[in-house]
C-alpha cells in the first residue's frame, strides 16, 4: 500500500461538517415455525421446521452506556504551526499558519492525553477541548514519530471532574469482536462509530517509510479529526488509537495497537523522544515461487535485496541481491532467517521485535548465506530522519531542496502534501 493510499486525519483546514449515519440492518423471518409458502410447494423446495432466532448487531442500551460512560474522556485536539519558510517561486510568498483538528484521550488522573503524533508534529501551540467545552492549553510531553503516537498533559486542576479511560491489552483483539470509535471527525466533537475488528496483524506506512505494525483494522467508521481517538472493544477499554483509512476503499480504517503506546508511555511519561532501532536492509518474504527461481536454500524469511551505505546492515556485512534489468530481486542476497532466535518471516516481523529494542543494543542475525547458516552481530543505530536516496523540502533551513546524489529518489513536502518520485 502506497503512501498516497493512507488518507490520514490530520493537519487540514475543517471541512463544512457533514453528518453520517450509521444503518443497521436486521434480517427478521416473518414465517412462524413449519410453515410452507406457495412457491416452495411447487418448487419442491425443503422447508425447515426450526425455530429463527435472530441476534441484534449489537445491544443499543449498552452502546449507550458505553458512550456516556467513555465520550468525557475523549478530547479535541487542535494545533497550530507557524511556517517561515517561502513559497518555492520567484513570488516569494509567505506560507500561512497551518491549522490542524484530531482528537485525543485522557489516561489518567494527571491530564495526560494520547494521540496521534501527526496530529501534533512540529506544532507551535496546542489546544484541548474537553467534552464539556472547556478549553485548556496542551503541552506535547513525549513522541513515537515512527509509531504516531503522542503523549500530551493538560493542567489538571483545571479540570477537576475529568474522566480517564483505561487501557487493554491489545495482543488480545479478536477478529470479529465489537470496535467503537469516539472521537471528532470534521469537528463534530462526541462523535461515536461502531462496527467490528476487521482484522490485526497489518501494517501501514509511516512518513519516514517505515511501517508501523501489528495495526487493527476495523469497519468502524473512522474520517479526517478522528486521528488519535480512541477504539473501544465492548468493556469501554482502548484497543488502539484511530489513526489512518484506505482512501481507496469503503469501511476499511486503521488503529494503533494501545500494547504499542504503553510500551512506550515509561519514555513518553520522561518527557523523551522515543528512538527507534534501524537495521537499513532492503527485503522481501522469502516464498516457494522466490526459493525456486534464484535457488535459494530456505523457503521462509527475510530475503536482502538491498543493504543501505554505513548502515548497521553494512557494518555487520550482510550481502544484497541487488536487482536484473527488470528490476526483480537477482540471486545471491542473504536470507534472515531469524532475529536473536526469534524467526522471522517478512520486514514486519524484525521491525515488530526492534519496537522491543533501542539504538545502540545489539542483536543477532541468523543467516542463510548460500549453504550456509551464520550468525552475525549487529549493534542497531537510530532511524534517520532522511534515509539514504531521498530529497526533502525543509522548512527551516533555507534550503528548498536537500540533495541525494547517491539516487534518482526524492521527496518533496509542502504542509499536509507529501510527494515522492523515482
Amino acid at each position: 500500500m502506497s503512501l498516497s493510499q493512507i488518507c490520514r486525519g490530520r493537519r487540514s483546514m475543517i471541512a463544512t461538517p457533514t453528518a453520517a449515519l450509521l444503518i443497521v440492518a436486521l434480517l427478521v423471518s416473518g414465517c412462524s415455525a413449519g410453515s410452507v409458502s406457495t412457491e416452495q410447494k411447487s418448487l419442491n423446495l425443503p422447508s425447515s421446521t426450526a425455530t429463527v432466532q435472530v441476534t441484534p448487531l449489537y445491544d443499543e442500551g449498552t452502546v449507550v452506556s458505553l458512550y456516556e460512560r467513555c465520550i468525557p474522556a475523549v478530547v479535541q485536539v487542535e494545533s497550530e504551526t507557524t511556517i517561515s519558510s517561502k513559497l518555492l517561486g520567484p513570488f516569494g510568498l509567505d506560507i500561512p499558519n497551518m491549522r490542524g483538528q484530531g482528537s485525543g484521550f485522557i489516561i489518567d488522573t494527571e491530564g495526560h492525553i494520547l494521540t496521534n503524533n501527526h496530529v501534533v508534529d512540529k506544532a507551535s501551540t496546542v489546544k484541548v477541548v474537553l467534552s464539556d467545552g472547556t478549553e485548556l492549553q496542551g503541552k506535547v510531553i513525549g513522541v513515537d514519530r515512527n509509531n504516531d503516537v503522542a503523549l500530551l498533559q493538560i493542567d489538571a486542576s483545571r479540570a477537576p471532574n475529568m474522566a480517564y479511560l483505561a487501557l487493554a491489552d491489545s495482543s488480545k483483539v479478536k477478529p470479529g469482536q465489537m470496535a467503537l470509535a469516539l472521537g471528532s471527525p470534521y469537528g463534530l466533537q462526541g462523535s461515536i462509530t461502531i462496527g467490528i475488528i476487521s482484522g490485526t496483524g497489518r501494517s501501514i506506512p509511516n512518513s519516514n517509510s517505515r511501517n508501523i505494525t501489528d495495526i487493527i483494522q476495523t469497519d468502524a467508521a473512522i474520517n479526517p479529526g478522528n486521528s488519535g481517538g480512541p477504539l473501544l472493544n465492548s468493556q469501554g477499554e482502548v484497543i488502539g488509537i484511530n489513526t489512518a483509512i484506505e482512501a481507496s476503499a469503503n469501511g476499511v480504517g486503521f488503529a494503533i495497537p494501545i500494547n504499542t503506546a504503553r510500551q512506550a508511555l515509561p519514555e513518553l511519561l520522561k518527557g523523551s523522544t522515543i528512538r527507534t532501532p534501524w537495521l537499513g536492509i532492503e527485503g522481501m518474504p522469502v516464498s516457494r515461487d522466490l526459493a525456486d527461481k534464484l535457488d535459494l536454500k530456505a523457503t521462509k524469511g527475510v530475503y536482502v535485496v538491498g543493504v543501505m551505505t554505513g548502515s548497521p546492515a553494512d557494518k555487520a556485512g550482510l550481502v544484497e541481491s541487488g536487482r536484473n534489468e527488470q528490476n526483480e530481486p537477482a540471486a545471491g542476497g542473504d536470507i534472515i532467517m531469524a532475529v536473536d532466535e526469534t524467526a522471522v518471516a517478512k520486514v514486519d516481523d524484525i521491525l515488530s521485535y526492534f519496537n522491543g529494542k533501542k539504538p545502540g543494543d545489539k542483536v543477532t542475525l541468523s543467516i542463510q548465506r548460500g549453504d550456509q547458516q551464520i550468525s552475525a552481530p549487529v549493534e542497531l543505530a537510530e532511524w534517520p530522519d532522511r534515509l539514504p536516496g531521498y530529497y526533502e523540502f525543509d522548512q527551516g533551513s533555507g534550503q528548498d531542496w536537500m540533495p541525494a546524489p547517491d539516487s534518482e529518489q526524492f521527496e518533496f513536502k509542502f504542509g499536509p502534501f507529501e510527494f515522492r518520485s523515482k
